[in-house]
């Protein structure tokens, strides 16, 4: 247990040296001003709420989205749930020259969005995503991460379909990044247009009754090989995957 511990804090340093900033221990651990994108500093603007620093920790000093774990030529990626922008900022580090998309569905966090899009390249839609083309309803949590989306035809938060998502981005996804408590769900119904996507990095929520093992087999069976699951807890847990070659 120390050991691994151990590992964890060099890594997070060594991630935390890449990205122009100090990481001693979580404690004591504050938001950066600044970082390093693609080689050059640049000011963030990344809010001050409840829990954000476990974010910003977990997805830059933790790769806990695993894009250090697939090859660096990829050239499509989705964000579905992209927050404020963190995610995008560890992709454009690793894919410098990959077109980069993302979607969040809270109008609070276009701020946010829209500063990090500038830094690190990427193009943000204020939507959800969902298996058709509709309108959701947000329960907006005092952690921005949290707020879940029910669709609704007298939602005022436009939701479009994966499949046009992937039309947007030029017809084929070489990474999904899919963290969007629980509306994956929706998502996996839509199994042609996963067919188009080819590496799937996602954060799944159990809240429906579903299990570890049944989201294993939902994602095996929309033709992905699944290289690493991760159960956190019995609410959720994460899992990368890349498709299957020829799959049906």
């Amino acid at each position: 247990m120390l050991f691994d511990k151990l590992v964890q804090l060099m890594q997070r340093q060594i991630r935390a040296q890449k990205l122009g900033i100090k990481f001693n221990r979580v404690a004591t651990f504050q938001l950066p001003q600044e970082l390093i994108v693609q080689g050059k500093r640049h000011q963030v603007n990344v809010p001050s709420e409840k829990g954000m620093d476990g974010e910003f920790i977990e997805v830059l000093l933790d790769d806990c989205y695993g894009v250090e774990q697939l090859s660096q030529s990829l050239m499509t990626i989705i964000d579905i749930g992209a927050n404020v922008g963190l995610f995008p900022i560890a992709a454009r580090n690793r894919f410098p020259q990959a077109v980069i998309h993302a979607y969040e569905a809270n109008p609070n966090l276009e701020t946010y969005l829209k500063h990090q899009s500038k830094i690190a390249n990427f193009t943000y839609f204020m939507e959800a995503l969902g298996d058709r083309d509709g309108k959701v309803v947000l329960d907006i949590r005092e952690v921005s991460g949290k707020t879940r989306s029910t669709v609704s035809e007298s939602g005022d938060v436009p939701m479009v379909s994966l499949r046009r998502a992937i039309d947007r981005i030029g017809g084929s996804v070489d990474l999904a990044k899919v963290d969007c408590e629980g509306a994956e769900w929706l998502l996996f119904e839509d199994r042609d247009s996963w067919q188009l996507v080819q590496n799937l990095s996602l954060e799944y929520h159990l809240w429906s009754g579903n299990t570890h093992a049944q989201t294993r087999q939902v994602v095996e069976n929309l033709g992905f090989r699944v290289r690493k699951q991760t159960p956190i807890d019995k609410w959720y847990g994460s899992l990368l995957a890349s498709r299957v070659r020829n799959s049906k």
